[in-house]
């Protein structure tokens, strides 16, 4: 008899309208992306330059490495360098259904930075603290060796095939940045909307603006943790379980435990609104509402990945770098794939590693050396740390 009662107060078809209006970035998601797919490279020149950068990719190596071949090649096909820049971006940051989900906040990304800007301020202290405990007091690396002892597991180092030292520079207006910096956005802005509804669920506040706010602040700091901890692990560290036989890249290790936490906790709690709102209240505004949630932590979402990756990216990897080696100085391995051949060939410790890289000379390799790099074996591996 209760349950009954409870179904006939839910105002079923306002709940249908709320369940449409979210709906609305899922359905125009999946047009956008066979769009995307289309337009980004449909033709036989762009299918023929991403066979030629993924025969780099395979192999293990740097495109940077084979970048006036590459350019070669593009010309030949009539690619343009932004063109040619744009399928690498592409190919290396592959956008997934939730990066279409949240596209139209990419739409007026010029804007992003004004409307952003006070919830930046406030937060740059508070990203900066984190960073400090993080970093500057080795919390993090500290945390990462208990990690790897305590499930037994080894950390090593594998680059990337974008590491390298490019031979051009690029606007940070070209739509490829854009599309780098967009890669690593979804990460951060659900996590604006799974503060908004914590609060909208803890404290079930009248006033719509103190709640906004108390949503923003709880935001600044779970972006702050996950920002930090995300810029810190793209240095291409990546946990071996033996006892399973897995590779693990850090970054997604972490994800992997930040997704399931969030998208359960944004599912009950989005559920658990909507039928508390279908039994009195007004879903249609409330789901409304989310969505005004949802692109304006995407807008916060962009500001941040441009502004912080910009502003200190570059001084949070090579930190943390420093530390890795110096705590747990890894070796560095190639994973390299060959008609079907997979070979894992250790080359040497991680700092060696990292200064050729740096000191590598850019675009001077061919595809000849290409072919016969896969096979070439170290005359002698360092030694294993266990």
């Amino acid at each position: 008899m209760f349950g009954e009662h409870m179904a006939a107060e839910v105002d079923v078809q306002a709940l249908i309208w709320a369940l449409g209006i979210l709906a609305v970035p899922v359905v125009a998601a999946i047009p956008l992306r066979f769009i995307w797919r289309f337009w980004i490279g449909g033709g036989h020149e762009e299918s023929e330059y991403r066979t030629t950068v993924r025969q780099i990719i395979d192999a293990g190596r740097q495109i940077e490495s084979y970048r006036h071949a590459l350019n070669d090649i593009a010309r030949s096909l009539r690619l343009t360098p932004s063109r040619q820049r744009l399928i690498e971006a592409d190919i290396l940051n592959p956008l997934s259904i939730t990066h279409f989900l949240i596209l139209p906040a990419l739409i007026i990304f010029p804007l992003a930075f004004v409307v952003a800007l006070p919830v930046m301020i406030v937060g740059l202290p508070v990203i900066l603290l984190v960073e400090f405990i993080l970093i500057r007091q080795r919390i993090l690396i500290r945390g990462l060796g208990a990690v790897e002892q305590g499930m037994h597991w080894q950390i090593i180092h594998i680059p990337q095939s974008h590491r390298g030292n490019q031979s051009t520079a690029r606007s940070y207006t070209e739509f490829s940045q854009h599309l780098e910096h967009f890669h690593k956005v979804p990460r951060g802005v659900f996590l604006g909307l799974f503060a908004w509804l914590i609060i909208h669920w803890v404290f079930k506040l009248d006033d719509f603006g103190i709640e906004i706010i108390l949503a923003s602040l709880l935001y600044i700091g779970l972006l702050a943790i996950v920002g930090v901890l995300s810029t810190a692990f793209e240095t291409d560290l990546v946990f071996v379980d033996p006892a399973k036989g897995r590779l693990i890249p850090i970054d997604q290790w972490v994800e992997s435990l930040l997704k399931p936490l969030v998208g359960v906790g944004l599912i009950f709690l989005l559920g658990r609104d909507l039928l508390e709102e279908s039994r009195g209240g007004n879903p249609a505004l409330f789901a409304t509402t989310v969505l005004a949630v949802l692109y304006g932590a995407a807008i916060v979402g962009i500001a941040y990945q441009w502004g912080y990756s910009v502003w200190r990216g570059k001084k949070i990897q090579r930190s943390f770098e420093e530390q890795v080696i110096e705590t747990l100085d890894p070796l560095s391995y190639d994973l390299t794939r060959t008609k079907g051949r997979i070979e894992f060939i250790v080359r040497k410790p991680m700092a060696e590693r990292l200064q050729e890289i740096e000191e590598i000379h850019t675009g001077q390799m061919t595809f000849e050396d290409l072919d016969s790099m896969p096979s070439n074996q170290p005359t002698e591996a360092p030694q294993n740390p266990i």
